[in-house]
């Protein structure tokens, strides 16, 4: 066998395996595209004669790759969000501030879950009682899909309903915000919610920066 007949083989194994994995991570945008790809093609290759054996290679190969991107989706750790709706009461109750965790862990640049522990850290050291939130994408940004509520509370140092890890295909910004209204805290985060101005009005929003290694927080 010559080099390219042994590569070929591999090339395409390692096509479908991206494909299944873009199908599993961005469906709908994958689909988009397969389709615009698929409807240039038709104009070179319409369903008739030989090319319809084709097609059917084709829709069969897509076809199987939904099947193993959907067996993907759902072998992923699922962390169901706890509800949250009210700060837990406990003894000597220390005020309490919500952090937009996915946005935080973002400002030393890289996602990094040390930044979010430091934010943390600071928070408790002023005695105010921090509440979590997180994208349920935050796991990937970190390199590490094995983090669920237990694993972001015990890295981060806080009990576990100081977290809320949101479900996917939906976005922290609208619990968090509701959280936060509903008990009256302030909000730890360097987006200024533009697209929920409505949700977010009157919420006191904390800005900050990591100087030095350290977080600076403004408007504390």
């Amino acid at each position: 066998m010559t080099p390219i007949e042994i590569l070929t083989p591999v090339i395409l194994l390692l096509a479908f395996v991206g494909y299944v994995f873009c199908l599993s991570r961005i469906l709908w945008v994958t689909l988009g595209l397969t389709a615009a790809i698929g409807a240039y093609f038709l104009r070179g290759y319409p369903f008739e004669g030989a090319n319809l054996f084709y097609w059917g290679v084709a829709g069969g190969v897509i076809f199987t790759a939904w099947l193993a991107a959907m067996a993907l989706r759902r072998a992923e750790p699922v962390t169901k969000a706890q509800p949250l709706a009210k700060k837990p009461k406990r003894k000597n109750d220390l005020p309490g501030v919500v952090i937009d965790g996915t946005n935080v862990m973002f400002w030393d640049g890289e996602a990094d879950l040390r930044t979010l522990r430091a934010v943390v850290d600071k928070l408790r050291a002023k005695n105010l009682s921090p509440f979590v939130f997180l994208d349920a994408s935050s796991r990937h940004h970190l390199g590490d899909k094995s983090l669920n509520q237990n694993g972001f509370a015990k890295a981060l140092g806080v009990t576990r309903d100081q977290i809320m890890v949101c479900p996917a295909q939906t976005e922290a910004d609208a619990f968090l915000l509701k959280f936060a209204k509903e008990n009256s805290m302030p909000v730890v985060s360097n987006d200024r919610f533009g697209d929920r101005a409505a949700q977010a009005k009157g919420l006191k929003l904390i800005k900050g920066v990591i100087a030095g290694g350290k977080p600076v927080l403004q408007g504390l």
